[in-house]
């Protein structure tokens, strides 16, 4: 009978077990959480890093290889890309035709063309002289573009010197991986990283851009 008994018997947590365990919990999401929050700008840091890495890499071997080859601005440079890049006579990518030739797809071809298989996807961005100086245009022509491509996280952009696209002295490469949609907050922009490559020395440099947020 008493056998029976011990058996029915149930055992549970104390109120003081309880107590002890929420306040673990408690100290674990004070001190935890925030830093889990964080991993996903670190993630896109990250990314950033490898992208300035890998353009300027890509750009000195390209320039060594154009060196090799002679030095022609009228042949393609093999080995980036599907073989098809050509340089300017700084030894440096103008995209898949001429320098003469610039179009709003050469700064896509050169991200493609130098950077490895596992890239951000990047898609071309063409932005009317008129808007280069206006970051709210570039955000529009920006933001049309992804709309047009789901996958799309680099707005490649041709920039055109005083003499027009034809001359264009550098690529710029807005990385919207972060910020494809606006946020739930009431934030109407967002500073987003700018990689720029020089088309004159082949160096890559980064700054600060603020992207007019489109609407969710």
């Amino acid at each position: 009978m008493n056998i029976q008994l011990k058996s029915k018997q149930q055992k549970g947590f104390t109120i003081i077990e309880l107590i002890v365990v929420i306040l673990l919990l408690g100290i674990l999401a004070a001190t935890a959480l925030p830093r889990f929050l964080d991993v996903t700008d670190e993630a896109h840091d990250a990314v950033v890093d490898g992208l300035v890495g890998g353009l300027n890499t890509g750009a000195a071997l390209f320039r060594a290889t154009w060196v090799a080859q002679g030095q022609s601005v009228t042949e393609d440079v093999d080995g980036f890309g599907l073989g098809t890049l050509f340089a300017n006579s700084n030894g440096y990518p103008v995209g898949t035709t001429t320098s003469a030739n610039m179009t709003a797809t050469s700064c896509e071809a050169i991200y493609n063309g130098l950077l490895q298989s596992g890239r951000p996807e990047a898609a071309d961005v063409t932005v009317p002289f008129a808007d280069i100086a206006s970051a709210t245009a570039i955000s529009e022509d920006i933001d049309t573009a992804a709309g047009a491509d789901a996958d799309m996280q680099v707005a490649a952009v041709t920039i055109p010197d005083a003499g027009g696209y034809d001359d264009a002295v550098e690529c710029r490469y807005y990385y919207i991986g972060q910020f494809r949609r606006a946020p739930a907050s009431d934030a109407t922009a967002a500073t987003i990283p700018l990689l720029t490559l020089s088309l004159t020395n082949g160096e890559v440099t980064v700054s600060d851009f603020t992207y007019q947020l489109p609407t969710p």
